[in-house]
């Protein structure tokens, strides 16, 4: 448990400080600059792995430093600019306003409740790995893109390469053919190593709930801060901003249904998006932070692009709703700040737009259609609104304290008039009931934007948790405002009523230290509840974030079989094919030895490759095959069933369209050039005999 903590911690401050120091010399106010830490930090990560891949650069924890250093650089040089006579004209200082700046009460307060909501989600996530499951902080997700996340990590390490338009290199060890993925958590995730000392599998499996632990509430605390400055002061809105923060670990999915499915890039990209959304909005207001929100909205895009959609749909409905109507600077002026900042984002995205494209046709999931005939369009509206969606409609729907919070909250952003959150709840909500069940004719453009989350419900329910859990932390924290406002004003005619009786000697305490006082009590004791619902909401919280952790593809026995295999004096140096329908790639992350395939698919299968894969019955008995082995360099195989899809089980069948077990032959019958050395369980490992490498004449 205390190396999941050191990494919780470390994940922490890695994420957040180097963003926040560049920001900050940007001109973004400390509090502003720690918010916006995380998303530039992931801006930074893009950039400068892609431009140390085309100068071939390695990416590790030195490169990074010195990349963080020019980029602080850059970020004074921008800071200097704008003080010029041209950089007042571009981008004048704004106005003073009487409104105050946000100070330490504030900060305190938003810290308070964005510490809490961190500690539950990482004790959540982490505890039930390290006390029940198989390995401890090194159990295997049973789940398909965990592997690739693992894969992921010790690849970058290993090889320094971080760029997301060279991860073909991984996915195929024979072709190294083109493959983008966005990898910037990954990247971010492989500096971790040396500060850590933890292994790939233990930094995956603490890693990825730490970031959450840090994005999922300062997401939802930067919408309900948003919402709450429609009507509430600084301080009052920090409140409310901290309370939703804390608040948004109690929803099942901010981010347990997450972790468990392995969707984190997604999930820390979508999160991000209202800190990204937020700033591009101040755009308005202050258009010094044109480049700093630019660089917010990169950073989440190239984390996850579904990120972009979240900000595109939150901006877009504020200026149809309040922007257009309430200027700054003037409609055309505001919107010349708004078209600058998407300019420039479009520039530092240009990787993830290139890579998208390119990627289009072979990334592809046609087969991913999750809409049920057995619900109707009210439940799966009800379900899309309210976490009902999979993997919670069984045991953990409907959720009624977080219904009721949640409608509550929704009746509060009508009565702040904060039309557009209102709005992006309801698109959202439409979005992932769409992804359920058709909605008629609203179907095909509510299915674009659910396109970008492969119309996946949980993906979608993810939006709509955020959305939620700010509306939420509005309705608790006004009511707490309110019932202070009426202690406050009993406090003052208590005072009012002793000054006509008091003496002249007499002394009482000022009012607004009293109410000062009352106000830091009720927010304590508020976040007391909210830790005492945590404790509450432990089981099934931790229950859902560790669920695929129980070996049904990856277990103890293919530990034992990774593990002897790495003992081994050649394995290091040589090749083992192993069925990537069964997840034996996991050999890669857990041991560093070489799969041929260490992904449950690869981009662009060469020839051989395809050759091996389906006539590994046949090493010893087919030249041909026996070439393919001497040319990769193949010295071990490894088999251990049962595979990943039901499709890819049993005899293949072609005519049939079955695919098939491509190892179902060798489990039955062996291979002449193959030698059993090893099994415990269904992990069988093969050594490749001297029928295909003769040994040398004496």
């Amino acid at each position: 448990m205390m190396l999941g903590a050191w990494i919780v911690v470390v994940s922490a401050l890695v994420l957040i400080l180097p963003g926040a120091f560049v920001g900050r010399r940007m001109n973004l106010p400390w509090p502003v600059a720690l918010a916006a830490g995380p998303p530039i930090t992931f801006a930074l990560v893009s950039i400068l792995t892609v431009l140390y891949s085309v100068v071939g650069f390695e990416w590790n924890a030195v490169s990074a430093l010195v990349g963080l250093l020019f980029a602080i650089a850059g970020a004074w040089v921008y800071s200097r600019l704008l003080h010029t006579r041209w950089g007042r004209r571009v981008a004048p200082v704004p106005e003073a306003s009487d409104e105050p700046r946000v100070g330490r009460t504030a900060t305190l307060r938003v810290a308070a409740g964005l510490g809490l909501g961190g500690l539950i989600i990482a004790i959540t996530c982490i505890r039930p790995l390290v006390k029940t499951a198989f390995a401890g902080l090194n159990n295997i997700s049973q789940v398909w893109d965990s592997l690739w996340h693992a894969s992921s990590l010790r690849w970058i390490h290993e090889t320094g390469i971080g760029s997301a338009m060279r991860m073909g290199e991984l996915m195929n060890y024979d072709t190294q053919g083109f493959n983008y993925y966005p990898n910037t958590w990954h990247a971010l995730g492989a500096l971790l190593f040396p500060l850590t000392g933890a292994d790939p599998v233990e930094l995956y499996n603490a890693y990825s709930p730490a970031v959450l632990a840090v994005t999922v509430p300062l997401g939802v605390a930067s919408l309900a801060y948003w919402f709450a400055r429609h009507r509430y002061d600084v301080d009052a809105s920090a409140l409310i901003a901290g309370t939703a923060g804390a608040l948004s670990a109690l929803f099942p999915s901010l981010p347990y249904v997450e972790v468990q499915l392995t969707s984190v890039p997604n999930a820390v990209g979508v999160s991000l998006a209202p800190v990204a959304a937020v700033l591009v909005m101040s755009v308005v207001s202050d258009r010094s932070r044109v480049l700093p929100a630019a660089l917010a909205v990169a950073g989440v895009t190239a984390t996850h692009p579904s990120a972009l959609i979240v900000v595109g749909v939150i901006v877009g409905l504020w200026w149809l709703c309040e922007g257009l109507w309430r200027p700054v600077a003037g409609r055309l002026r505001d919107l010349a700040a708004l078209a600058a900042t998407a300019v420039i984002t479009l520039v530092l995205i240009a990787p993830v737009v290139l890579g998208t494209i390119r990627v289009a046709d072979t990334n592809e999931l046609p087969f991913f259609d999750f809409r049920e005939d057995t619900i109707g369009v009210f439940d799966g509206l009800t379900r899309g609104a309210f976490n009902g969606t999979i993997p919670l409609e069984l045991d953990h729907f409907p959720n009624w304290p977080l219904i009721v919070v949640t409608v509550i909250g929704l009746a509060a952003l009508a009565w702040l008039r904060c039309w557009a959150g209102l709005a992006a709840w309801f698109v959202f909500a439409l979005v992932t009931a769409n992804a359920m069940v058709s909605l008629g004719p609203l179907s095909a453009p509510l299915g674009v934007i659910g396109g970008y989350f492969y119309n996946s419900p949980h993906r979608l329910t993810f939006v709509v948790a955020i959305l939620s859990a700010a509306a939420a932390g509005v309705a608790i924290g006004a009511a707490v405002l309110g019932i202070v406002g009426l202690v406050r004003r009993r406090l003052e005619s208590s005072e009012s009523d002793d000054r006509a009786t008091s003496t002249p000697t007499s002394t009482s305490t000022p009012t607004t230290t009293r109410a000062r006082w009352v106000v830091a009590a009720s927010y304590v004791v508020l976040l007391a509840l909210i830790g005492g619902a945590a404790v509450v909401r432990y089981p099934p919280n931790a229950q859902i974030a560790s669920k695929e952790r129980g070996g049904k593809y990856v277990g103890p026995d293919d530990l034992a079989a990774y593990a002897w295999l790495a003992s081994q004096p050649d394995a290091q140096d040589v090749l083992v094919l192993n069925n990537l329908d069964q997840g034996t790639g996991w050999l890669y992350p857990v041991t560093g030895v070489t799969p041929m395939f260490p992904f449950y698919r690869a981009n662009e299968f060469s020839e051989r490759q395809r050759d091996l894969f389906w006539g590994v019955s046949e090493i010893g008995a087919d030249p041909a095959i026996d070439q393919i082995v001497r040319d990769m360099n193949v010295h071990y195989v490894i088999d251990s069933p049962p595979s990943y899809w039901e499709f890819q089980r049993g005899m293949p069948d072609p005519a049939r369209g079955h695919q098939g077990d491509p190892f179902l032959a060798l489990r039955q019958n062996g291979a002449p050039g193959l030698t059993e050395v090893f099994r415990r369980g269904d992990a069988v490992i093969y050594r490749v005999n001297d029928l295909v490498y003769p040994p040398p004449a004496s």
